[in-house]
């Protein structure tokens, strides 16, 4: 058992590479690799969570898989097959669509007059990070496309699921007997580093909720070394103890600790870079995969947009707070002073806004409710 979960996953990390390796080609200089049957695998994504930005740093991952010939069944709220955006069609990925008309994904949801650096602000993160968590296992679970999946009979050689902040989705792991893989989309969670065996030293590394820049100061030093141990039994006691009652109402009594299956990860795979996040010693098996999601293929920009961009003759400026800050929330004293310095810059700037024009009109500003933000960056 152990030698052939071993030759799944070391397959598995062969086609990691060579799929890291594609999204950095040209469409045009693209190779096409054909699978034979016997290196063909099937392959499980996990991905629970309703932030979009999250399930987007996986997405190309999980496309190039299925373009090599795998055969690729991805759990999210965000399937392929729905979104009008998929253009290229690949056959050989399935959907299992956890979508329901009375949960609404995380987008445009957080509110800026809400963030503010004090102890409280790191409260209602770890509440905010609780009720999600809550909210994705108690729906996500109980979706009766997860009871009608649980019923089959299907067989997985190697399966991908998301490492954030619950793991009742571990339960599948253990349902299906395969080995598994877990993926970050930012810096590894405080308990992350536990599971894996990845140690932690807060004398010099910064804990990922508490924003200390580094080199860190005596007073920092203290509070990491104070804190970091908080966060890791906040999850152990509150976080994971209440997904291990939901799992076990839904894959049984005999499931074993969220934590033991934790600990079975083979590797992990983060959505990081040390020349963004600082170096750190990592395990062999922690690997980081910073730039995975940026894509080879450029699609063409809306009319105006191009047009816009093809207008400035000292630079652009894109200005967007992601997928899940609401950037019309911003304090106005905030607001004002950002469009005092942006219009007073002969660059154009484009900005992600979510309503249809900003406070005050700027001839150098162009807004709009959702932008290509990779194919604007390659223009």
């Amino acid at each position: 058992m152990y030698i052939r979960d071993m030759w799944r996953i070391y397959s598995f990390i062969v086609l990691f590479l060579i799929a890291v390796f594609s999204t950095y080609c040209s469409a045009a200089n693209e190779t096409v690799f054909v699978n034979t049957d016997k290196s063909r695998l099937k392959i499980l994504g996990v991905f629970g969570h309703l932030g979009k930005s999250h399930f987007d740093v996986f997405k190309p991952l999980l496309e190039e898989l299925a373009r090599r010939g795998h055969e690729i069944t991805v759990i999210s709220y965000f399937p392929r097959t729905d979104n009008a955006k998929a253009k290229e069609p690949l056959p050989n990925y399935k959907d299992i669509n956890l979508v329901d008309p009375k949960v609404s994904v995380y987008v445009n949801v957080i509110d800026l007059e809400q963030i503010s650096h004090s102890f409280f602000r790191l409260v209602n993160e770890f509440l905010l990070l609780r009720f999600m968590a809550d909210f994705a296992c108690s729906t996500g679970l109980r979706n009766p496309v997860i009871t009608e999946f649980l019923r089959s009979d299907e067989k997985f050689d190697v399966i991908l699921t998301e490492n954030f902040n619950t793991d009742c989705f571990l339960g599948l792991i253990h349902r299906f007997k395969a080995p598994y893989l877990a993926l970050s989309s930012h810096q590894i969670m405080p308990w992350t580093n536990d599971d894996m065996g990845n140690e932690d030293n807060p004398s010099y590394i910064p804990a990922i909720f508490l924003g200390f820049a580094r080199p860190m100061n005596f007073l920092n030093r203290m509070t990491n070394a104070v804190a970091l141990p908080l966060f890791k039994a906040a999850y152990e006691y509150w976080f994971r103890a209440a997904d291990q009652v939901v799992a076990s109402e839904v894959f049984g009594s005999d499931l074993p600790k969220l934590n033991k299956i934790a600990q079975q990860s083979k590797a992990l795979l983060v959505n990081t870079h040390s020349s963004l996040h600082g170096s750190r010693p990592q395990l062999p098996n922690v690997v980081e995969i910073g730039g995975l999601h940026i894509p080879s293929r450029i699609n063409p920009l809306p009319k105006d947009v191009a047009e816009f961009l093809d207008s400035a003759r000292d630079g652009v400026l894109y200005f967007s707070l992601g997928s899940m800050i609401k950037s019309t929330t911003m304090p106005q004293e905030k607001l004002d002073a950002i469009l005092k310095m942006l219009g007073s810059i002969p660059r154009k700037v484009i900005w992600k806004w979510e309503t249809d024009e900003l406070p005050r009109k700027m001839d150098n500003i162009m807004t709009r409710k959702w932008l290509p933000q990779f194919d604007v960056m390659s223009k």
